[in-house]
């Protein structure tokens, strides 16, 4: 109903009115750069620490394998990746 309201009395503007009203509207998306440009650096710099974490969180994970695979040899060797993976069979109820 609102809605319907606000579209009546906008095509009831003249074209001064609508001129002032189009002037208005400019003047308030110039006046909020300055604000999205903020929140744009804001948000590449999260998204910057979030990329730079997860870099770090999968150096740590490469980091630890290859320790525990010096510090193992043995359990490191054992495991072929192309050794074929033993058939899993699902227990009866």
């Amino acid at each position: 109903m609102k809605k319907e309201n606000q579209q009546d009395h906008l095509e009831n503007l003249t074209a001064d009115e609508l001129t002032a009203r189009k002037q208005d509207m400019k003047q308030y998306f110039e006046e909020s750069i300055p604000y999205l440009e903020a929140q744009v650096k804001y948000e590449k710099l999260l998204s910057d620490i979030a990329e730079f974490k997860f870099k770090r969180f999968q150096w740590d994970a490469q980091l630890s394998m290859n320790m525990y695979q010096m510090q193992n040899p043995e359990e490191a060797d054992s495991e072929d990746p192309e050794a074929p993976v033993p058939e899993r069979k699902l227990k009866q109820v």
